[in-house]
């Protein structure tokens, strides 16, 4: 059985060739993505065992994504094909409104993947694994993928596997932020470990200031905080330890997806036996090499690649 557990929605992102408004671009890549999909490709590249549970639709996109799974040797046995609804897309803004940003505009609303349910999650895939992981993205796409997340919650600590959570808020998704906050925080303090940033701390705890935002989390019952800090890095706490990690200066191409690879690289750390500090470093050197391109998983390196990254920039 896979090490690690990744439940939510893979979609096919379309991601835009030049900047600007996307009533002004003409071509576009496609990429598959996904936040929890993204993190399963990037535990198994790192040598790990990773399994995705989802939903596809009865598509071509829905098998561009399994077979794109199966090639990264994703354990796809419990991603479902659901003939009743269309796989989920998106398309990604560069470089507009903001220079430095990119904005995403999503097309999931009765997707396959919004139609996630309890039935899909079965206790199976939960023996031998180790982290079950989500977003907060998928109890956000409806009340069955809500309740999804909480039978995997109580059958994750039913087989003694450590919950990780990203908090990962998408405004977009919610009725409201306070909804966001009353939804998650229940599932948060249910979390062995914990991604979030200081958007979401304060939308979630009322905090943005990174130690605070460890204290708080780490308060309430969280074996382990990472808190993602975009060009600045990240900070974690974890037991009596700190660590901090400086992001690596690149080119930024489009800086979607490196929350998911700082994520998945610090979970395969983790599951390899690695200390906070060399798991935080690992992660946030991940991360910025995910911007380098346009795609979530790309750039995402096999074990051994990244070590000889690693070499090159810490010498």
């Amino acid at each position: 059985m896979a090490e690690l557990i990744s439940i939510g929605e893979a979609l096919i992102q379309f991601n835009a060739l030049t900047k600007g408004p996307l009533r002004h671009v003409s071509l576009f890549e496609k990429h598959v993505a996904g936040a929890e999909a993204n993190v399963a490709v990037c535990v198994s590249r790192l040598g790990r065992s990773a399994a995705f549970i989802g939903r596809v639709g009865d598509d071509e996109f829905g098998r561009n994504i399994e077979a794109w799974l199966r090639a990264e040797r994703v354990d796809t046995r419990w991603l479902r094909t659901d003939p009743a609804a269309p796989t989920g897309i998106y398309f990604v803004q560069r470089g507009y409104p903001i220079p430095s940003k990119s904005a995403m505009v999503y097309y999931r609303r009765g997707s396959a993947g919004s139609r996630l349910s309890p039935e899909d999650v079965v206790e199976e895939a939960f023996q031998g694994a180790r982290i079950l992981h989500f977003t907060g993205i998928t109890p956000a796409l409806s009340q069955s993928a809500r309740e999804a997340c909480f039978k995997a919650l109580g059958l994750a600590q039913d087989n003694g596997v450590q919950v990780s959570i990203d908090t990962n808020i998408r405004p977009a998704l919610w009725p409201s932020l306070e909804e966001a906050a009353e939804v998650l925080m229940p599932m948060v303090e249910k979390a062995d470990i914990l991604f979030t940033d200081p958007t979401d701390s304060e939308i979630l705890v009322g905090e943005n200031e990174p130690e605070k935002i460890l204290e708080v989390f780490r308060g309430l019952g969280v074996d382990t905080v990472v808190v993602k800090l975009g060009e600045r890095g990240a900070v974690a706490s974890s037991g009596g330890e700190k660590a901090r990690a400086e992001a690596v200066q690149v080119s930024v191409e489009d800086p979607i997806g490196a929350g998911d690879g700082l994520a998945g690289t610090f979970l395969a750390c983790q599951l390899a036996g690695r200390n906070l500090f060399d798991s935080l470093r690992r992660a946030t050197l991940v991360g910025s090499l995910i911007t380098t391109v346009r795609g979530d998983q790309e750039m995402i390196p096999l074990l051994k690649d990244l070590e000889t990254v690693y070499r090159y920039y810490y010498p």
